[in-house]
């Protein structure tokens, strides 16, 4: 049997880095929502066209679901649809740092 352990972690954050943490997460979560909902209208709409019998060759063009492709799709359309959100999060659809330490320097 394989035993798992797990940790929990209090931050203790002042006012202004819950604030940070907060509007990040928010900020994230508006980028996630935005691309799902760009692939599910798109995926929709070919399905719908499909049941019209319009043939694949005519059909909506489909995106690609790659997150290079969204993060650009994403950051064409933020100042749009979500303009508060540049000074918020960098990245976007993948908000997660590749480098753990990259941000951390904001919430110290």
């Amino acid at each position: 049997m394989k035993t798992l352990q797990a940790y929990r972690f209090a931050l203790d954050l002042s006012p202004r880095q819950e604030r940070a943490v907060l509007a990040h997460a928010g900020a994230a979560r508006v980028a996630h929502n935005w691309a799902l909902a760009r692939v599910k209208a798109v995926m929709s709409q070919r399905a719908a066209e499909r049941t019209y019998g319009v043939p694949d060759e005519l059909l909506s063009p489909p995106i690609s679901w790659s997150l290079p492709s969204l993060r650009k799709a994403w950051s064409a359309a933020k100042d749009e649809v979500a303009p508060w959100v540049g000074g918020v999060l960098e990245g976007g659809v993948q908000h997660r740092s590749r480098r753990p330490r990259e941000g951390a320097e904001e919430l110290v």
